[in-house]
């Protein structure tokens, strides 16, 4: 245990415990969840593509294979 921290009483654990299931029980926006996902899977596709790109070209000519 780090210095200064208290340790945590059964009370206070409890009291932890129950938020956390409050906050779990509160209801998932799947609208905005999967908006959301789909927005972060194209802004990596848009920064990651030219690299993999790049890098692909310069595999296959270096092989010959854009010959």
């Amino acid at each position: 245990m780090a210095h200064g921290q208290a340790k945590t009483s059964p009370t206070e654990k409890a009291v932890i415990a129950l938020r956390r299931a409050d906050e779990a029980k509160k209801p998932i926006d799947r609208k905005n969840t999967w908006k959301g996902a789909v927005s972060r899977i194209k802004w990596v596709m848009s920064i990651v593509s030219p690299i993999a790109e790049v890098r692909a070209i310069s595999i296959l000519s270096s092989r010959g294979l854009l010959d």
